[in-house]
């Protein structure tokens, strides 16, 4: 049961805001404080988004074929685990984040530790 909570909340994470990144990028990236200026910027953009996109559709996939929920999570872990990472050497580079940062931070962080939880569980 817990995994189609996970999944499903997953699901609709990456989902949304992969699709919201591919389609309007410019308020996309307002959302975490940034602006485009160039066209390879909104190619970089869409192109990270339409991964969490595919995420999103792996997760709703992985509702359904139990066989793909191994693989799922440990796609997601790996994913949020490296955003963790190199969040944590920016702010041993670049100083102590604002609000938005630190809250950006502790999701990526809770959602790497729930999806490594399950992937551990699952092997």
């Amino acid at each position: 049961m817990i995994d189609y909570i996970l999944l499903i909340l997953l699901a609709l994470e990456y989902l949304y805001f992969g699709l919201l990144g591919l389609i309007d990028p410019a308020s996309t990236s307002a959302l975490v404080a940034f602006t485009l200026n160039e066209t390879i910027s909104f190619s970089e953009f869409r192109a990270l988004y339409s991964f969490f996109t595919f995420i999103g559709l792996l997760s709703v996939i992985a509702i359904f074929e139990k066989s793909l929920r191994l693989k799922t999570y440990f796609v997601i872990a790996l994913l949020n685990g490296s955003f963790v990472f190199g969040r944590v050497v920016s702010i041993l580079h670049d100083g102590m984040p604002d609000q938005l940062l630190w809250t950006i931070f502790f999701v990526d962080f809770i959602v790497f530790i729930l999806a490594a939880w399950r992937y551990n569980a699952l092997r």
